[in-house]
């Protein structure tokens, strides 16, 4: 700053031995010689007008009036009378004078980012899985920069795969879609552009991506569920029923067969008893309640009854895939107890329909009202007639049976009363009291077939 008063008092010098008369001829005023004294030449502040400072950022130099004829200063009121000094345009060694340090730099504005765009990109797309789908769009600007496809999991968006663009203005963005989009019913993708150094970024919508079967059994059979479960195993315990509940009661008191559990007039005297000594009201039936009594969970109360096999296929697995399903899941049950009424665990026991319940569970078939519920309540321990009357299973000859299909049984009067999941070859897995077991098709103890069902068409 002091650089700068500097410069302006050598101008202001050379500005008033232009004006003032004697000034460059060194001629003696009152005040002395015509040399100006720079102690009395006042520079005024833009801001304050104070001594000392600059006044160059506001254009205005004021210096003290000075008659030029009497060389004395101009009283009040005079001032107009005598013309003002020009400084004139800055030349030669003063056009050079250093410039203050602490001037600010001018740089240039930043080039303005071009917009990046996508289009061609779709909302939503639904596809028959183990298909693959393109996504294809039009970027600009290109220019070589990379993109990205990414898959939302684990509530974070993940990317799959990433490509780099032609070096043209605009180019074309093609992208598949990783196997990952037909394992789920529905997922979320979008595509991602990275800023550059010219262009801005880029987020695309989210595109919805729903996953219809592979394999799908035609519409008038029944249809493949991507999940399955049972509501009502809650059930009270009546005279006739059967089944893994009925078994718990009757080892209870110690009466029963473990193969053939029933809720017989004797059971429910028990409970009766039962219910008067824990003072809970005397029915004879066993509700919620006389179970927790009896010391049994609240869980088993509601699973018992209502088991489902976890499913072993997903929406890209294929015909064989599902009756492979089936069968390895019949599999688990090898050797397991034949319980009348039961379709529990391999553990549990079941009973002929109850094991073809749970196979088909885990091959994602349901056949509704058909149950492991509904199995247990009296009037439905032969649901293998139930099966065999469906019309959601398709009728097959005899001799065109093939593996993964369900053989009928029937007694002497042609009702149905027993069904084994065919193997090929000629043999079958089945619940034949008192276990579960591989067998020829036919054998001594149930050679007469009714006819055979096919569940996957």
């Amino acid at each position: 700053m002091r650089k700068k008063n500097i410069f302006i008092s050598i101008l202001v010098v050379c500005l008033l031995s232009a004006s003032i008369p004697g000034a460059a001829y060194g001629e003696e005023t009152e005040t002395g010689t015509g040399a100006v004294d720079l102690a009395e030449i006042d520079v005024a502040s833009p801001d304050t007008g104070e001594p000392g400072t600059s006044a160059v950022d506001s254009g205005e130099i004021s210096v003290a009036a000075v008659d030029a004829k009497r060389n004395t200063p101009l009283t009040a009121g005079a001032e107009e009378d005598v013309p003002r000094a020009t400084a004139p345009a800055a030349t030669g060694a003063l056009a050079a004078a250093p410039v203050d340090a602490d001037a600010d730099e001018t740089l240039p504005p930043p080039a303005e980012l071009l917009q990046t765009t996508v289009s061609g990109l779709p909302e939503k797309i639904t596809h028959r899985a183990r298909v693959s789908i393109f996504l294809s769009a039009t970027v600009t600007p290109a220019y070589g920069r990379t993109a990205e496809l990414q898959m939302y999991q684990k509530d974070t968006w993940v990317t799959k795969q990433t490509v780099t663009l032609a070096s043209d203005e605009s180019a074309t963005l093609s992208l598949k879609l990783t196997d990952d989009w037909w394992t789920l019913p529905s997922s979320s993708w979008r595509v991602a552009l990275p800023a550059t150094e010219t262009a801005t970024d880029y987020t695309s919508p989210t595109i919805a991506v729903t996953s219809t079967k592979y394999y799908q059994n035609p519409s008038q059979y029944v249809q493949i569920k991507n999940n399955i479960s049972l509501s009502g195993g809650d059930y009270n315990l009546y005279v006739g029923y059967m089944g893994l509940k009925v078994l718990k009661v009757n080892q209870y008191f110690r009466i029963g067969n473990k193969y053939w559990p029933r809720y017989t007039a004797t059971t429910k005297k028990k409970v009766k008893n039962f219910q008067k000594k824990k003072k809970l009201k005397a029915t004879g039936v066993v509700d919620e309640k006389t179970w927790l009594k009896m010391g049994f969970s609240k869980e088993s109360w509601y699973s018992l009854g209502a088991y489902v096999s976890p499913l072993r296929v997903d929406l890209s697995s294929t015909q064989s895939a599902h009756i492979e399903a089936m069968i390895a899941r019949a599999y688990d049950y090898l050797g397991a107890y034949y319980v009348v009424g039961a379709s529990g665990t391999p553990s549990q026991g079941a009973d002929c329909s109850g094991l073809v319940m749970q196979a088909l569970y885990a091959a994602g078939v349901s056949l509704e009202p058909i149950s492991a519920v509904r199995h247990s309540k009296s009037g439905y321990e032969y649901e293998s007639r139930n099966i065999w009357a469906s019309k959601k299973l398709k009728t097959v000859a005899y001799a065109d049976r093939k593996r993964g299909d369900l053989i009928f049984y029937q007694n002497r009067r042609g009702v149905v009363n027993h069904v084994a999941i065919y193997l090929g070859s000629n043999k079958v897995i089945e619940s034949w009291p008192n276990k579960v077991v591989v067998q020829p098709v036919k054998n001594s103890h149930r050679s007469n077939i009714k006819g055979v069902k096919r569940v996957f068409n």
